[in-house]
């Protein structure tokens, strides 16, 4: 179980960190909701790996909890409106942990029209 959670961050970070090395404002939160955009249109089902972690063993989700944490300092740091930003990020956060749960209030249309207006409130493209 460690070793998913572990390679899930990899490979995450990994298709964040291209577009955060580019250092424009607002790269770091556009590149998030993009890696989402694009996770979205795979149409896979949510990882559940790390559910099963939890269940497994919750000090096992001690690294994610630093990542996510670091993650967002990295977003606020890039952005050129911090608040908005960590909205944006706990907004992603919460359309994936409804899907994970089976709770979705909304579908994907609207998901899309919300992070369309979070878009063009970050005056930046994502």
């Amino acid at each position: 179980m460690e070793a998913l959670v572990e390679d899930y961050l990899v490979r995450f970070d990994a298709a964040i960190s291209a577009e955060e090395r580019i250092g424009e404002p607002d790269s770091v939160i556009c590149a998030y909701m993009a890696q989402f955009r694009s996770e979205r249109q795979g149409d896979k089902p949510p990882p559940s790996g790390l559910l099963a972690a939890l269940a497994e063993d919750p000090n096992m989700l001690a690294p994610v909890r630093r990542y996510e944490r670091d993650f967002l300092a990295r977003i606020r740091a890039n952005a050129s409106d911090p608040q908005m930003a960590t909205l944006t990020f706990l907004a992603i956060h919460g359309i994936r942990a409804m899907e994970l749960l089976n709770i979705q209030v909304l579908d994907h249309g609207e998901e899309e029209v919300l992070l369309g207006w979070i878009k063009d409130r970050l005056g930046a493209t994502a």
